[in-house]
C-alpha cells in the first residue's frame, strides 16, 4: 500500500492545473462508447461497486458545479447526469456491456459482500474527512472532481476500508478519490469548445470544499447506467 505521502505525489502528478485537452480537436477514449450512445445519451452498462453516500448539500454544491459546466460548453458533455448519483466510490468492482456476460460474476460478488460486511461494522460511525484537489479530466472519459484524505489517520482509515472490499475483487489500479461530474460528448469537441471549458474549470477550481463521508453511508451498488445506481446493501448497517 502507498504511503500518505506517495499517494499524495501521485495524484498530485495529474490532478494539476491547467487542465489540458491538447490541440484541435478533442476525441475523447473511445471507452466512452461503452457507456454513451450516438445520441449522446447513456447506455445499457452493467455492474457493481462499493461507495460512499453523499449528503444533500454536498449533492447541491456539485449540482452548481455541473450547472456552471454546461452552461459554459454543453457540447463538450453528453446526457447530464442526475445528481442522486453523485458519490465518492471506494471500491469498483465488475462491469460490462452485457448483463448475460457478467450475471454470475455479480452474483458471487454480492455472496462475497455479505461476508465481509462484518468487518466493515467494525467502523461503524467512522467519518473521513476529504478535501477537493482539482477538476481533472479522467482519462480521456469524464470531468471529475478529486479529492484526497485531509489526513494520514484519514487515509489510513479509507485504505483500511479499501482493504476490506479487495477481498472481493482485486483491482490492477490504485485508489484515486473522486466524484465524476460529467462524461464527455461521444463526438469530441473543437479547441474553441475546449477554451471555454478550461475557463470555467479553472474558476471552479478557486472554489476548494471539505466534505466528510461517513462508513455509515458505505453502500454496495448495482447500476444499469452510469445514470441508474440502486443500493443493494448498506454495510455498516
Amino acid at each position: 500500500m502507498e504511503t500518505y505521502a506517495e499517494f499524495l505525489a501521485r495524484i498530485n502528478s495529474f490532478e494539476h492545473m491547467p487542465i489540458d485537452f491538447g490541440d484541435g480537436h478533442f476525441d475523447g477514449s473511445p471507452s466512452i462508447a461503452h457507456k454513451v450512445a450516438k445520441d449522446n445519451t447513456f447506455k445499457n452498462f452493467y455492474g457493481d461497486t462499493v461507495v460512499f453516500g453523499l449528503g444533500d448539500a454536498v449533492k447541491s454544491k456539485l449540482s452548481e458545479y455541473v450547472d456552471e459546466l454546461y452552461r459554459a460548453a454543453p457540447e463538450c458533455f453528453c446526457e447530464r447526469l442526475v445528481s442522486h448519483t453523485f458519490h465518492v466510490t471506494l471500491h469498483d468492482l465488475s462491469n460490462f456491456a452485457v448483463l448475460s456476460d457478467i450475471a454470475e460474476e455479480l452474483f458471487f460478488n454480492e455472496l462475497k459482500i455479505v461476508e465481509i460486511m462484518s468487518a466493515v461494522k467494525k467502523y461503524k460511525d467512522v467519518k473521513i474527512k476529504m478535501k477537493s484537489n482539482n477538476i481533472f479530466n479522467m482519462v480521456d472519459t469524464s470531468i471529475v472532481l478529486g479529492l484526497y484524505p485531509a489526513s494520514e489517520a484519514d487515509y489510513r482509515t479509507m485504505m483500511d476500508l479499501y482493504k476490506i472490499i479487495d477481498g472481493v475483487k482485486t483491482l490492477s489500479y490504485p485508489l484515486t478519490p473522486h466524484i465524476t461530474l460529467a462524461y464527455y460528448n461521444i463526438n469530441g469537441f473543437d479547441e474553441s469548445s475546449a477554451k471555454n471549458l478550461i475557463t470555467a474549470v479553472n474558476k471552479l477550481n478557486t472554489k476548494p470544499i471539505e466534505i466528510d463521508i461517513s462508513v455509515n453511508d458505505l453502500v454496495y451498488q448495482k447500476f444499469t447506467s452510469m445514470n441508474n445506481y440502486i443500493d443493494i446493501i448498506s454495510l455498516a448497517k
